[in-house]
């Protein structure tokens, strides 16, 4: 190939990406972050509400201690997931690949989270966390966000003081 003098080689210039995806993950991932915060208060209002009563007259077996301890788990595994969740938007925020990672982790573990908490009863919770979780993972995979944090990495030095670009023809 025969390229002009002052023409380039050719290759597209690489224009970067406009950080749409990288921007909606992370928007993302504040929200599930701040319902799985949510979801923590409320599994931990639930087992302090639960105790056992001794005025109760029933046949029925005392299950509080039963459920206590699967609200307790699933305050403490909500609270790790929404920790994940908001790291990993801030990190993304801040073009740090680290910030990809964990919401990449943090999407399937709280959809896993949400089935465990909702079960299979089709909810619109339920539904909206599942979606937002795979929300978050579609915008979190697609390689224009790592084209994003790729481009906030480059180095970009200053242009030396009195420099004046050659004008374009």
């Amino acid at each position: 190939m025969n390229y002009q003098y002052g023409y380039g080689t050719g290759a597209p210039a690489n224009q970067g990406s406009s950080g749409f995806t990288a921007r909606t993950a992370a928007v993302l991932g504040a929200i599930a972050g701040s319902a799985a915060g949510v979801g923590t208060v409320v599994s931990i209002v639930v087992v302090s509400d639960v105790t056992p009563s001794e005025h109760a007259s029933s046949d029925l077996p005392d299950l509080s201690g039963v459920i206590i301890l699967m609200f307790g788990l699933l305050a403490i595994m909500a609270a790790i997931v929404g920790v994940l969740f908001l790291a990993g938007a801030a990190l993304l925020f801040a073009r740090k690949t680290a910030g990809r990672v964990l919401l990449i982790v943090a999407s399937p573990t709280g959809l896993a989270l949400n089935f465990l908490a909702f079960g299979l009863d089709p909810n619109l919770v339920r539904i909206a966390a599942a979606l937002l979780c795979v929300a978050i993972l579609g915008f979190a995979v697609v390689p224009s966000t790592g084209r994003w944090i790729a481009a906030g990495k480059q180095l970009r030095l200053p242009q030396p003081a009195g420099y004046m670009p050659y004008p374009q023809y």
